[in-house]
């Protein structure tokens, strides 16, 4: 086999692949650790590409060559380790090591099996003349219910990754993750017996791009969507946005002056963690400047809103931080910057009122800590 072919053969997934890795090295919206897994990820299917094709090359061989059930070991190796590690890019915050360590246990039993296979005989092996046999204990199949197991672990995660993401940003992540099975799944019907790296060798491609235009909606310190998204929900998305909450933190000067940045940072953690898991299935929550925050209520009534702020505000109860919050409903046909401007007038006339408060209990302007 020489590369010349191999090159031709794959031109299209190997300029994918490549172009994959010159992204990555431009691009600023992805962490040094999502790079070195893409990075791997693109390494790891090159090598399977070309461990596929040599084992194309020895099916020629009029004899057995000891390389052949090797390389098909190889070949059944690969795909879940490149599961694996994709489902660090979303997954690796949530699961601790002892449940990534769960998750390897399949396949760290699959390995030895499959190099030892073509002598015990337990999933493959083949013939002197070079022809496959499955394996004598009906477990031929073994290594596709252990990549099925993986790939529905993967999509699991992501889900889970995404699920406080609207319907758009979900339907387009299953378009990506669930498009490369159905293509497996006609190959293996239409008995067509392929390499699948080119299949996904796309759907990576398509998966760093969305991850990439994931990441560049949210804010990284809080995880709430960004200025420009809202900016851009304001401008598109108007016409289904019937409330609008203003949101603003009080006393971050006072954190960031006596206790230093990082405690103000904390401060606002927290506060969008709360605004993040609080705000209800019918809201999007914003960070759109260092302690202001907006939500974007589409199709949602006005008491569904005024409920989802009271628990927002018992949770931030909890806490040692204090907001102030404003709302606007906008109804049909009127401008959504007049509510907006309203939802912020009456953020403002709430922040008066609990300074008032405060004082008139003696307490002085600051944390109520």
């Amino acid at each position: 086999m020489r590369f010349l072919d191999f090159f031709v053969n794959n031109f299209v997934m190997v300029y994918e692949l490549i172009g994959l890795l010159i992204m990555l090295g431009i691009s600023v919206h992805v962490s040094k650790q999502m790079k070195i897994i893409n990075i791997t990820v693109v390494i790891l299917m090159m090598l399977e590409t070309l461990v596929f094709q040599l084992e194309r090359w020895t099916q020629t061989f009029e004899t057995l060559s000891i390389a052949r059930p090797l390389l098909t070991a190889t070949v059944y190796s690969l795909y879940p380790i490149i599961l694996l590690l994709m489902m660090q890019v979303t997954s690796s915050k949530r699961l601790t090591k002892k449940h990534w360590l769960l998750l390897l246990i399949p396949e760290l039993v699959s390995i030895p099996l499959y190099y030892s296979s073509q002598w015990t005989r337990l999933i493959f092996h083949f013939n002197d003349n070079n022809t496959y046999s499955g394996g004598d204990f009906g477990l031929s199949i073994w290594p596709y219910i252990v990549f099925g197991f993986y790939l529905v672990v993967f999509v699991v995660y992501n889900f889970i990754y995404l699920r406080k993401q609207s319907n758009k940003t979900l339907l387009v992540a299953a378009y990506i993750l669930l498009a490369p099975m159905i293509g497996v799944i006609v190959y293996k019907v239409c008995g067509i017996d392929n390499d699948y790296s080119p299949i996904f060798a796309s759907a990576v491609l398509l998966y760093y791009l969305f991850i990439y235009i994931y990441n560049s909606k949210i804010d990284p310190l809080t995880s709430l969507l960004n200025r420009q998204s809202y900016i851009k929900a304001i401008e598109s998305e108007a016409r289904d946005i019937t409330v609008v909450v203003s949101v603003d933190m009080n006393d971050l000067k006072y954190f960031n002056d006596n206790f230093g940045h990082l405690a103000g940072d904390e401060a606002i953690v927290t506060i969008s963690k709360i605004l993040l898991d609080y705000r209800g299935p019918k809201g999007d929550a914003y960070r759109v400047g260092g302690d202001e925050f907006m939500l974007l209520y589409r199709n949602a009534t006005e008491e569904e809103v005024k409920n989802a702020i009271a628990t927002m505000q018992s949770e931030l109860a909890k806490t040692k931080y204090m907001c102030a919050f404003g709302y606007a409903v906008r109804y049909p046909m009127d401008p959504l910057n007049d509510a907006v401007v309203l939802s912020d007038q009456r953020m403002y006339e709430n922040k008066a009122k609990i300074k008032a408060e405060r004082l008139a209990r003696g307490e002085e302007d600051h944390s109520r800590s």
